[in-house]
């Protein structure tokens, strides 16, 4: 299995992460010989990947008798999983690998890890999932903020944050507080969610869109009525704007039938008419996203109520046609 693609990064990381997975199974500490026997390395690279492990993947280590660990606390404790468990942790990662088309260490990781204790025919196609990664770009930055941001959530810690919404043209510092890291598929993003000091209120923040990110000293405290799904039950999306409405849409008949089978929103309501279209309720506001989906099914839906959201489909279709007229 090739791990480098042009420059080189990508076998960087994945042996830093194969020295991370030596580390982690060696609780007691491993020696600098071990380390480069494994990894078939010199003593030489060997030293500079505890280096850069410490230094890029921030994982804390120490020596003790010439032996190699990490710092108790930085991994959590083993757990055991039955089959069907760790079955169900590949698909999450499936899902989340997915959603997110730039190459993650963490993603990479975690199926390393899931690998050395699936049976052979998961293996293979956790395999298969490892080599497509390495063809995707790397954003370092990215996965920087990822992991700044996932340690100040668990340690109840304030972040200062250099961001730039959407639509508008300079950046702007504020100061968080997290209480959750919201993956969207749509967006093929992540979504720091938490109480802005600016508004003081809480507010959604694209990862993409902060430029920087500096943990503060300061404490908070998560209050404890908040609850992510209640917070986004009336939205289809990330997206958190607008006026809850009934909404309405009338499906032709083999269009329906998916909208049985599955349910997109946990509003949503189905019912067969009489000419075995599908009657389907949505309890949501009619955010940009929502408008979207709608619109994805093109003529095989049309919009019975509210009247807004007739325009707005219809004022997109409009604008459509003129492009193709």
């Amino acid at each position: 299995m090739s791990l480098v693609n042009k420059d080189g990064k990508q076998n960087r990381l994945a042996r830093l992460l194969r020295v991370e997975h030596l580390l982690c199974q060696n609780p007691q500490g491993i020696s600098v010989t071990d380390i480069a026997r494994l990894c078939q390395v010199s003593k030489r690279t060997a030293y500079r990947d505890l280096g850069d492990l410490e230094t890029v993947l921030k994982v804390p280590l120490t020596t003790d008798k010439n032996l190699w660990k990490v710092m108790e606390g930085h991994f959590l404790p083993p757990i055991h999983f039955t089959l069907t468990e760790g079955l169900s942790v590949f698909l999450a990662i499936r899902l989340l690998y997915n959603y997110c088309n730039k190459y993650n260490p963490d993603i990479e990781s975690t199926f390393t890890k899931l690998n050395s204790i699936m049976p052979v025919p998961f293996q293979r196609q956790i395999s298969q999932t490892l080599d497509k990664m390495h063809d995707r770009i790397t954003d370092e930055d990215n996965y920087q903020t990822m992991a700044l941001l996932c340690r100040a959530w668990a340690e109840q810690r304030k972040v200062s944050i250099i961001y730039r919404a959407l639509g508008k043209e300079d950046y702007s510092e504020r100061e968080v507080s997290p209480y959750f890291i919201e993956p969207a598929a749509a967006g093929h993003s992540a979504y720091l969610i938490g109480r802005c000091s600016k508004s003081n209120e809480i507010r959604t923040f694209k990862l993409e869109r902060i430029r920087s990110l500096k943990m503060l000293d300061k404490k908070y405290e998560i209050p404890a009525a908040f609850d992510i799904d209640k917070y986004h039950s009336p939205y289809w999306g990330i997206l958190v704007d607008g006026e809850v409405k009934d909404i309405k849409l009338k499906f032709v008949p083999e269009v329906g039938r998916i909208m049985q089978e599955t349910t997109f929103h946990p509003s949503q309501r189905s019912e067969i008419l009489p000419d075995q279209s599908v009657l389907v309720r949505f309890c949501l506001a009619d955010t940009p996203d929502f408008v979207s989906w709608v619109l994805s099914w093109g003529e095989r839906v049309e919009v019975l109520a509210p009247e807004g959201l007739k325009k707005k489909v219809r004022e997109t279709a409009q604008g459509m046609l003129d492009i193709y007229s």
